[in-house]
């Protein structure tokens, strides 16, 4: 009989604020989505993503939106990924590129936990060294 060791999962993806939404709203492939990507590990979301979707919250969705965002790892925006996000909009804007702020720090959690991207917004994530998955595309 063989013992096998606990371990802590890690981060499968990080939930770009579009997909966040959809499973919000029921949309049939967020709710796979989001279900096979746990199976993998951890989902986590950039608490910048916290603030877009209250943006656009409705009244009666505060109590669903809590228990979803509560159910996945909040990632802070700290100094880190606040630095990065700046050199890498810097490199855009160097090449004549330019994306949101948000889009720009959501990009810098991701590559900072070395996890991919889940969104539907893939053209908002021009950085070569990021790995997007499309959303829609499972």
């Amino acid at each position: 009989m063989s013992v096998q060791s606990s371990r802590v999962k890690s981060i499968s993806c990080l939930v770009d604020t579009d997909v966040a939404i959809d499973f919000l709203r029921r949309r049939d492939y967020a709710q796979k989505l989001l279900e096979h990507w746990a199976g993998e590990g951890l989902l986590a979301i950039s608490t910048l993503t916290h603030l877009e979707i209250y943006q656009g919250m409705k009244v009666g969705e505060e109590g669903a939106t809590n228990a979803f965002l509560d159910g996945l790892m909040s990632v802070v925006v700290d100094v880190p990924i606040a630095r990065r996000a700046g050199r890498m909009l810097s490199e855009l804007r160097s090449k004549g590129l330019t994306i949101g702020i948000a889009d720009a720090v959501i990009a810098a959690t991701a590559l900072q936990f070395g996890c991919p991207l889940l969104t539907n917004n893939v053209e908002h994530y021009p950085f070569d060294n990021l790995k997007v998955i499309r959303g829609l595309a499972v």
